[in-house]
């Protein structure tokens, strides 16, 4: 779980070293096929996060993506669409 404040911390063209502990150690495996498929930087390396802990309910995805160690993009993925919230 990624929660939204740190989400909005987490700034492109800063090192994935800096923003270390704004990131769980762990990001979500099980991302939905749509999530998966969505639109990358290419070349990019992207991980999943839940926006919040209720593993019952249905919660927005967020997506940082990065190349060469540098955040390039961070995306909020709908959880049940296949549109991006932002970018």
């Amino acid at each position: 779980m990624l929660p939204p404040s740190r989400f909005d911390e987490l700034e492109p063209g800063r090192s994935r070293t800096e923003l270390a502990r704004l990131l769980r150690d762990r990001a979500f495996p099980y991302p939905p096929g749509h999530a998966r498929s969505a639109p990358r930087p290419p070349g990019a390396a992207c991980a999943f996060y839940r926006s919040g802990r209720d593993l019952f309910d249905q919660v927005d995805l967020y997506r940082p993506c990065w190349t060469d160690g540098r955040l390039v993009a961070k995306d909020t993925l709908d959880a049940t669409d296949t549109g991006r919230k932002s970018g």
